[in-house]
Protein backbone atom coordinates (compact mmCIF):
# COMPACT_ATOMS: atom_id res chain seq x y z
CA UNK A 1 0.00 0.00 0.00
CA UNK A 2 3.17 2.36 0.57
CA UNK A 3 5.06 1.80 -2.19
CA UNK A 4 1.53 2.13 -4.54
CA UNK A 5 0.64 5.66 -2.71
CA UNK A 6 4.56 6.70 -3.77
CA UNK A 7 4.06 5.59 -6.95
CA UNK A 8 0.88 7.42 -7.31
CA UNK A 9 2.90 10.62 -6.22
CA UNK A 10 6.02 10.14 -8.50
CA UNK A 11 3.54 10.44 -11.28
CA UNK A 12 1.63 13.08 -10.18
CA UNK A 13 5.11 15.07 -9.69
CA UNK A 14 6.19 14.01 -12.74
CA UNK A 15 3.00 15.27 -14.54
CA UNK A 16 3.50 18.38 -12.86
CA UNK A 17 6.48 18.80 -14.17
CA UNK A 18 6.14 18.18 -17.73
CA UNK A 19 4.07 20.88 -19.34
CA UNK A 20 0.80 18.52 -20.69
CA UNK A 21 0.35 20.23 -24.44
CA UNK A 22 -1.82 17.12 -25.26
CA UNK A 23 -4.62 18.66 -22.83
CA UNK A 24 -4.43 21.67 -24.46
CA UNK A 25 -4.13 21.34 -28.11
CA UNK A 26 -7.88 18.82 -27.32
CA UNK A 27 -9.23 21.97 -25.84
CA UNK A 28 -8.22 23.42 -29.05
CA UNK A 29 -9.23 20.69 -31.52
CA UNK A 30 -10.66 22.67 -34.86
CA UNK A 31 -13.92 21.13 -35.59
CA UNK A 32 -15.26 20.10 -38.58
CA UNK A 33 -17.43 23.18 -39.04
CA UNK A 34 -14.61 25.39 -38.91
CA UNK A 35 -12.74 23.28 -41.40
CA UNK A 36 -15.60 24.23 -43.81
CA UNK A 37 -15.16 27.53 -43.24
CA UNK A 38 -11.57 27.47 -43.87
CA UNK A 39 -11.89 26.18 -47.17
CA UNK A 40 -14.34 29.12 -47.84
CA UNK A 41 -11.91 31.69 -46.21
CA UNK A 42 -8.53 30.82 -45.73
CA UNK A 43 -7.46 34.49 -43.89
CA UNK A 44 -9.91 33.70 -41.12
CA UNK A 45 -8.46 30.17 -40.45
CA UNK A 46 -5.07 31.72 -40.28
CA UNK A 47 -6.46 33.99 -37.93
CA UNK A 48 -8.02 31.21 -35.87
CA UNK A 49 -5.13 29.34 -35.94
CA UNK A 50 -2.81 32.39 -34.75
CA UNK A 51 -5.30 32.95 -32.22
CA UNK A 52 -5.03 29.09 -30.47
CA UNK A 53 -1.46 29.38 -31.08
CA UNK A 54 -1.06 32.47 -28.93
CA UNK A 55 -3.52 31.17 -26.29
CA UNK A 56 -1.09 27.62 -26.28
CA UNK A 57 2.01 29.99 -25.49
CA UNK A 58 0.06 32.41 -22.55
CA UNK A 59 -0.77 28.67 -20.71
CA UNK A 60 2.63 27.55 -21.71
CA UNK A 61 4.06 30.66 -19.61
CA UNK A 62 1.39 29.94 -16.50
CA UNK A 63 2.64 27.00 -16.02
CA UNK A 64 6.24 27.51 -16.15
CA UNK A 65 5.88 30.34 -13.45
CA UNK A 66 4.12 28.03 -11.55
CA UNK A 67 6.98 25.64 -11.82
CA UNK A 68 9.20 28.44 -10.29
CA UNK A 69 7.62 28.70 -7.15
CA UNK A 70 9.17 25.76 -6.15
CA UNK A 71 12.42 26.35 -6.97
CA UNK A 72 14.95 27.90 -4.47
CA UNK A 73 14.53 31.64 -5.14
CA UNK A 74 11.52 31.69 -7.08
CA UNK A 75 11.48 35.19 -7.20
CA UNK A 76 14.50 35.36 -9.54
CA UNK A 77 13.70 32.29 -11.18
CA UNK A 78 10.41 34.14 -12.22
CA UNK A 79 12.40 37.63 -13.43
CA UNK A 80 14.13 35.55 -15.25
CA UNK A 81 11.71 33.11 -17.22
CA UNK A 82 9.67 36.94 -17.60
CA UNK A 83 12.78 38.81 -19.14
CA UNK A 84 13.52 35.84 -21.36
CA UNK A 85 9.78 35.78 -22.18
CA UNK A 86 10.01 39.39 -23.04
CA UNK A 87 13.03 39.22 -25.31
CA UNK A 88 11.63 36.87 -27.44
CA UNK A 89 8.32 38.63 -27.51
CA UNK A 90 10.37 40.96 -28.75
CA UNK A 91 12.13 39.84 -31.42
CA UNK A 92 9.54 38.15 -32.92
CA UNK A 93 7.39 41.39 -32.69
CA UNK A 94 10.69 43.03 -35.17
CA UNK A 95 10.68 39.85 -37.20
CA UNK A 96 6.99 39.94 -37.68
CA UNK A 97 7.20 43.58 -38.76
CA UNK A 98 9.92 43.37 -41.11
CA UNK A 99 8.33 40.52 -42.46
CA UNK A 100 5.12 42.76 -43.06
CA UNK A 101 7.14 45.58 -44.43
CA UNK A 102 9.44 43.88 -46.79
CA UNK A 103 7.14 40.88 -47.61
CA UNK A 104 6.05 42.43 -50.96
CA UNK A 105 9.62 42.44 -52.01
CA UNK A 106 10.26 38.87 -50.96
CA UNK A 107 7.04 37.67 -52.74
CA UNK A 108 8.54 39.86 -55.96
CA UNK A 109 11.32 38.34 -56.34
CA UNK A 110 9.69 34.14 -55.34
CA UNK A 111 7.38 34.78 -58.06
CA UNK A 112 9.90 36.37 -60.42
CA UNK A 113 12.18 33.40 -60.29
CA UNK A 114 8.60 30.94 -60.63
CA UNK A 115 7.86 32.93 -63.79
CA UNK A 116 11.62 32.49 -65.40
CA UNK A 117 11.63 28.71 -64.25
CA UNK A 118 7.80 28.12 -65.60
CA UNK A 119 8.25 29.68 -68.83
CA UNK A 120 10.94 27.37 -70.17
CA UNK A 121 8.26 24.22 -69.81
CA UNK A 122 6.02 24.00 -72.81
CA UNK A 123 2.88 22.67 -71.19
CA UNK A 124 2.33 25.90 -69.80
CA UNK A 125 2.28 27.54 -72.79
CA UNK A 126 -1.32 26.42 -73.41
CA UNK A 127 -3.81 27.95 -75.92
CA UNK A 128 -5.27 29.96 -72.62
CA UNK A 129 -1.65 31.21 -71.42
CA UNK A 130 -1.08 32.07 -75.19
CA UNK A 131 -4.37 33.97 -75.37
CA UNK A 132 -3.67 35.95 -72.11
CA UNK A 133 -0.02 36.99 -73.31
CA UNK A 134 -1.76 37.94 -76.77
CA UNK A 135 -4.51 40.14 -74.63
CA UNK A 136 -2.21 41.90 -72.73
CA UNK A 137 0.11 42.45 -74.84
CA UNK A 138 -2.16 44.33 -77.26
CA UNK A 139 -4.03 46.15 -74.46
CA UNK A 140 -0.60 47.17 -72.94
CA UNK A 141 1.37 48.48 -76.40
CA UNK A 142 -2.08 49.21 -78.01
CA UNK A 143 -3.33 51.84 -74.78
CA UNK A 144 0.18 52.92 -74.44
CA UNK A 145 1.49 53.73 -77.30
CA UNK A 146 -0.22 57.25 -77.62
CA UNK A 147 0.30 58.24 -74.12
CA UNK A 148 4.16 57.26 -74.55
CA UNK A 149 3.96 59.59 -78.22
CA UNK A 150 2.46 62.26 -76.76
CA UNK A 151 4.96 61.91 -73.07
CA UNK A 152 7.90 61.52 -75.58
CA UNK A 153 6.79 64.87 -77.61
CA UNK A 154 6.68 66.86 -74.58
CA UNK A 155 9.65 66.07 -73.03
CA UNK A 156 11.55 66.70 -76.44
CA UNK A 157 9.80 70.02 -76.37
CA UNK A 158 11.06 70.81 -72.83
CA UNK A 159 14.32 68.90 -72.60
CA UNK A 160 16.09 68.03 -75.65
CA UNK A 161 15.42 71.35 -77.43
CA UNK A 162 16.28 73.48 -74.04
CA UNK A 163 19.57 71.68 -74.01
CA UNK A 164 20.43 71.78 -77.20
CA UNK A 165 19.59 75.65 -77.01
CA UNK A 166 21.63 76.37 -74.32
CA UNK A 167 24.33 74.34 -74.82
CA UNK A 168 25.08 75.99 -78.34
CA UNK A 169 24.58 79.26 -76.60
CA UNK A 170 27.21 78.43 -74.32
CA UNK A 171 29.65 77.06 -76.69
CA UNK A 172 29.36 73.28 -75.61
CA UNK A 173 27.44 72.31 -78.56
CA UNK A 174 29.83 68.73 -78.49
CA UNK A 175 28.41 68.23 -75.39
CA UNK A 176 24.94 67.66 -76.14
CA UNK A 177 24.75 64.48 -77.32
CA UNK A 178 26.59 63.16 -74.06
CA UNK A 179 24.04 64.70 -71.59
CA UNK A 180 20.90 63.72 -74.16
CA UNK A 181 22.02 60.53 -73.45
CA UNK A 182 22.68 60.59 -69.70
CA UNK A 183 19.27 62.38 -69.16
CA UNK A 184 16.84 61.40 -72.02
CA UNK A 185 17.64 57.62 -72.37
CA UNK A 186 19.16 56.50 -69.42
CA UNK A 187 16.77 58.09 -66.58
CA UNK A 188 14.01 59.45 -67.89
CA UNK A 189 13.02 57.11 -70.51
CA UNK A 190 12.87 54.07 -68.07
CA UNK A 191 11.04 55.89 -65.37
CA UNK A 192 8.35 57.50 -67.64
CA UNK A 193 7.72 54.72 -70.27
CA UNK A 194 7.16 52.67 -66.33
CA UNK A 195 4.35 55.41 -65.25
CA UNK A 196 2.71 55.01 -68.10
CA UNK A 197 2.42 51.30 -67.82
CA UNK A 198 1.77 50.68 -64.62
CA UNK A 199 -0.75 53.45 -64.92
CA UNK A 200 -2.24 53.01 -68.38
CA UNK A 201 -2.42 48.45 -67.25
CA UNK A 202 -0.73 47.92 -64.07
CA UNK A 203 -3.66 49.34 -61.74
CA UNK A 204 -6.04 47.40 -64.33
CA UNK A 205 -4.17 44.30 -63.45
CA UNK A 206 -4.39 44.84 -60.03
CA UNK A 207 -8.11 45.44 -60.26
CA UNK A 208 -8.52 42.12 -62.90
CA UNK A 209 -6.92 39.92 -59.97
CA UNK A 210 -8.13 41.30 -56.60
CA UNK A 211 -12.04 40.69 -58.13
CA UNK A 212 -10.48 37.63 -58.95
CA UNK A 213 -9.23 37.15 -55.29
CA UNK A 214 -12.34 38.48 -53.57
CA UNK A 215 -14.79 36.28 -55.66
CA UNK A 216 -13.28 33.35 -55.15
CA UNK A 217 -12.48 32.78 -58.43
CA UNK A 218 -8.93 31.63 -57.86
CA UNK A 219 -9.44 28.65 -55.63
CA UNK A 220 -11.72 28.00 -58.29
CA UNK A 221 -9.14 27.45 -60.42
CA UNK A 222 -7.25 25.76 -58.23
CA UNK A 223 -10.20 23.33 -57.19
CA UNK A 224 -10.79 22.44 -60.82
CA UNK A 225 -6.60 22.15 -61.69
CA UNK A 226 -5.84 25.25 -63.11
CA UNK A 227 -2.94 26.86 -61.79
CA UNK A 228 -3.48 30.56 -61.38
CA UNK A 229 0.14 31.50 -61.69
CA UNK A 230 0.54 29.79 -64.93
CA UNK A 231 -2.32 31.59 -66.25
CA UNK A 232 -2.71 35.17 -64.84
CA UNK A 233 0.98 35.64 -63.88
CA UNK A 234 3.26 34.02 -66.62
CA UNK A 235 1.86 35.95 -69.29
CA UNK A 236 0.86 39.36 -68.03
CA UNK A 237 4.69 39.19 -66.89
CA UNK A 238 6.04 38.74 -70.31
CA UNK A 239 3.83 40.62 -71.98
CA UNK A 240 4.14 43.68 -69.95
CA UNK A 241 8.13 43.00 -70.24
CA UNK A 242 7.69 43.21 -74.35
CA UNK A 243 5.96 46.17 -74.27
CA UNK A 244 8.49 48.40 -71.54
CA UNK A 245 10.72 47.45 -74.00
CA UNK A 246 8.61 48.40 -77.19
CA UNK A 247 7.64 51.45 -75.61
CA UNK A 248 10.85 52.34 -73.80
CA UNK A 249 12.33 52.33 -78.13
CA UNK A 250 9.34 54.51 -79.03
CA UNK A 251 10.12 56.92 -76.04
CA UNK A 252 13.47 57.57 -76.84
CA UNK A 253 13.20 57.99 -80.39
CA UNK A 254 10.07 60.70 -80.69
CA UNK A 255 11.85 62.29 -77.93
CA UNK A 256 14.99 63.11 -79.60
CA UNK A 257 13.09 63.46 -82.97
CA UNK A 258 10.85 66.12 -81.59
CA UNK A 259 14.10 67.98 -79.51
CA UNK A 260 15.85 67.91 -83.06
CA UNK A 261 12.92 69.06 -84.79
CA UNK A 262 12.38 72.17 -82.91
CA UNK A 263 15.74 73.08 -82.51
CA UNK A 264 16.09 73.26 -86.65
CA UNK A 265 13.52 75.21 -86.42
CA UNK A 266 14.25 77.93 -84.66
CA UNK A 267 17.90 77.40 -86.20
CA UNK A 268 20.22 76.58 -83.15
CA UNK A 269 21.14 73.40 -84.52
CA UNK A 270 22.32 72.94 -88.85
CA UNK A 271 23.40 68.99 -89.15
CA UNK A 272 20.85 66.52 -90.41
CA UNK A 273 18.82 64.18 -88.27
CA UNK A 274 21.09 61.01 -89.23
CA UNK A 275 23.65 63.32 -87.83
CA UNK A 276 21.94 64.40 -85.17
CA UNK A 277 21.06 60.55 -84.24
CA UNK A 278 24.58 59.48 -85.32
CA UNK A 279 26.33 61.59 -82.62
CA UNK A 280 23.71 60.49 -79.92
CA UNK A 281 24.77 56.94 -80.66
CA UNK A 282 28.85 57.43 -80.59
CA UNK A 283 28.08 59.39 -77.38
CA UNK A 284 26.53 56.19 -75.84
CA UNK A 285 29.61 53.56 -73.98
CA UNK A 286 29.10 49.80 -74.51
CA UNK A 287 27.35 49.63 -71.29
CA UNK A 288 25.05 52.02 -72.49
CA UNK A 289 23.87 49.14 -75.05
CA UNK A 290 23.13 47.19 -72.30
CA UNK A 291 22.04 48.61 -69.34
CA UNK A 292 18.87 50.58 -71.19
CA UNK A 293 17.15 48.08 -72.49
CA UNK A 294 17.79 45.96 -69.08
CA UNK A 295 16.29 48.97 -67.65
CA UNK A 296 13.01 48.55 -69.81
CA UNK A 297 12.77 44.78 -69.48
CA UNK A 298 13.26 44.56 -65.88
CA UNK A 299 10.94 47.17 -65.26
CA UNK A 300 8.26 46.13 -67.07
CA UNK A 301 8.83 42.24 -65.82
CA UNK A 302 8.42 44.06 -62.15
CA UNK A 303 5.49 45.51 -62.69
CA UNK A 304 3.78 42.89 -64.21
CA UNK A 305 4.76 40.74 -61.52
CA UNK A 306 4.22 43.09 -58.62
CA UNK A 307 0.76 44.28 -60.12
CA UNK A 308 -0.57 40.37 -60.17
CA UNK A 309 0.83 40.14 -56.78
CA UNK A 310 -0.95 42.98 -55.26
CA UNK A 311 -4.43 42.00 -56.64
CA UNK A 312 -4.14 38.22 -56.13
CA UNK A 313 -3.45 38.78 -52.35
CA UNK A 314 -6.54 41.13 -51.70
CA UNK A 315 -8.70 40.03 -48.76
CA UNK A 316 -12.35 40.68 -48.67
CA UNK A 317 -11.71 44.05 -46.69
CA UNK A 318 -9.64 45.53 -49.27
CA UNK A 319 -11.84 48.24 -51.26
CA UNK A 320 -10.40 50.03 -54.79
CA UNK A 321 -10.02 53.18 -52.62
CA UNK A 322 -7.03 51.48 -50.72
CA UNK A 323 -5.87 48.84 -52.95
CA UNK A 324 -5.30 50.68 -56.30
CA UNK A 325 -3.03 53.49 -54.21
CA UNK A 326 -1.36 50.37 -52.89
CA UNK A 327 -0.34 48.45 -56.51
CA UNK A 328 0.38 52.18 -57.48
CA UNK A 329 2.43 52.95 -55.11
CA UNK A 330 4.28 49.45 -54.99
CA UNK A 331 4.79 50.08 -59.23
CA UNK A 332 6.17 53.10 -58.41
CA UNK A 333 8.46 51.82 -56.14
CA UNK A 334 9.72 48.62 -58.11
CA UNK A 335 10.52 51.30 -61.03
CA UNK A 336 13.07 53.62 -58.77
CA UNK A 337 14.47 50.44 -56.99
CA UNK A 338 15.64 49.15 -60.52
CA UNK A 339 16.53 52.85 -61.92
CA UNK A 340 18.60 53.23 -58.51
CA UNK A 341 20.56 49.88 -59.28
CA UNK A 342 21.50 50.30 -62.46
CA UNK A 343 22.95 53.45 -61.66
CA UNK A 344 24.78 52.74 -58.73
CA UNK A 345 26.39 49.68 -60.30
CA UNK A 346 26.79 51.54 -64.21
Amino acid sequence: MINSSNNKNLTSDRNDKTFNKTELNDQNVISSTQVQEAVKNPDKFVELVNRQEAELNQNYLSWRLKQADKASFPFFKKMEIIVVWSFLSFIHFIGKSVRSYCGFLLDVLGASYGVIIESFFLYNWRRTTRYEFVRILGQSLGGGLFSTVFTASLTGLAVVSQAVYWLGLTGLSKMTAPILVTVILRELSPIFVGMILLGRNGILSVAECSLLATGGQLRTYNSIGIDPFVTIVLPRAWAFTVSSFALGMIFGTVSLFTGYLVTFILGSIKTSIWSFYSDILFSMAAWDYVTIPLKFLISGFLIGIGSCITGMNAKEYDDPSTLLPKGFTRGIMLIMVVNVLFTLDF
